[in-house]
């Protein structure tokens, strides 16, 4: 079992706020919306315990309530120091197993995201702790009253967040001893290396940082609201011995296009325009190994990629489509066309434009031997949903 212990009773003083900066908004929702949100949606998270300052408790009761956060098992009282309400959270889990997993996570990391925690697990799993973080960019120096006294090799260094992932037992033993020995460390993985215990660092996006102060609060509003945009394209001849298939819809059995796969065109260039916004490749770099598994259906490509933005924290906004060619004629055919591609995307119909131009025997589309199609699509971050 995975359990998930959310820290969130201190008060965040560094805010300058007179309300806990938890319930300060990010977009249209307070910072521990988003934060909740993503570990009730991962699948690989079975509950989660809530550590809260008491003074707040009811405030996140309703928002578990009115975001119906069925995974939210417990909500318990923090302690006096961050390292106190993790212990308390460690403590009130029930029934746990040796090799049960904890997942110990700051709420004011709101921009963590599903593949991150189930890469946590994952190393603790096989190392029995780790800790998420990315390398380090700037330069660090040691400074002693004003005076630069060494420059460290950053190569080694990297900048740590959560969640911080370890087994329960290594957990318990590990805070156990910290407490004998009258030690607070800086973080809890800290305590599992004091006795000796392996930590996996692993890969995070610099997204998931903690909100500290206004100046960070301010950043993640920016980037909540940050677009991305791809264009993709593709393009077939036809074939009398297919059926055509345009949007995953089929508009005739014969007269397809010529192709490996089904070849549909618009498909093939959603994917380019989708691979493209998150920075990858086009279509043929990945369906080779598709296709040698005798996968010709391109709806699979398209599952493909959505799991890859999805990775990536991206929702799919509206797509806008632009399709090329003599025949068919596809006005009686584009409300099932967009019906169909709503499902795909689950995203809104009205969010999908389809236009369509004959060519006019311009090129070998406009001439009735193919068909083209570019597509251009806007992501937003999921966060933002």
């Amino acid at each position: 079992m995975n359990i998930a212990i959310i820290v969130a009773g201190g008060k965040g003083k560094r805010m300058h706020k007179r309300i806990n900066k938890l319930f300060l908004l990010l977009n249209k929702d307070p910072i521990i919306f988003y934060t909740l949100k993503t570990f009730q949606e991962c699948k690989n998270v079975n509950k989660i315990i809530l550590v809260v300052n008491p003074d707040d408790k009811g405030k996140f009761q309703s928002i578990i309530k009115k975001n119906n956060f069925k995974k939210v098992e417990k909500i318990v009282e923090g302690g006096l120091e961050r390292q106190d309400s993790v212990y308390n959270g460690i403590k009130a889990i029930e029934k746990a197993e040796n090799d049960d997993i904890i997942i110990i996570h700051n709420a004011a990391n709101p921009f963590v995201n599903e593949e991150t925690i189930n890469n946590s697990i994952k190393a603790a799993n096989k190392f029995g702790a780790s800790v998420v973080g990315f390398p380090a960019k700037d330069t660090i120096k040691v400074i002693e009253d004003g005076i630069v006294k060494k420059t460290i090799e950053r190569k080694q260094l990297w900048q740590i967040q959560t969640p911080q992932t370890m087994k329960y037992f290594l957990a318990k033993k590990a805070f156990e001893i910290a407490y004998r020995d009258k030690f607070y460390g800086t973080d809890d993985v800290s305590l599992v290396e004091r006795i000796g215990g392996t930590v996996k660092v692993v890969y995070c996006p610099r997204e998931n940082i903690k909100i500290t102060d206004q100046h960070d609060l301010a950043y993640l509003n920016k980037l909540i609201n940050a677009s991305r945009i791809g264009i993709g394209q593709d393009s077939h001849k036809f074939t009398k011995n297919e059926p055509l298939i345009i949007g995953s819809v089929k508009i005739s059995d014969t007269n397809g296009f010529d192709a490996n796969s089904d070849g549909d065109v618009l498909l093939h260039a959603l994917f380019n325009a989708l691979s493209t916004a998150i920075g990858m490749k086009s279509l043929g770099v990945y369906a080779d190994s598709m296709l040698k598994n005798g996968i010709k259906d391109s709806k699979k490509y398209i599952e493909f990629i959505l799991d890859k933005v999805k990775e990536r924290s991206y929702k799919i906004e509206n797509i806008a489509v632009m399709l090329e060619g003599k025949k068919p004629k596809l006005d009686e055919h584009t409300d099932e066309i967009k019906t169909a591609i709503s499902k795909i995307l689950k995203i809104k119909k009205e969010n999908i434009g389809i236009a369509a131009t004959s060519g006019e025997e311009m090129t070998e589309f406009g001439k009735g031997n193919g068909m083209q199609c570019f597509v251009v699509v806007s992501l937003i971050t999921k966060s933002k949903i």
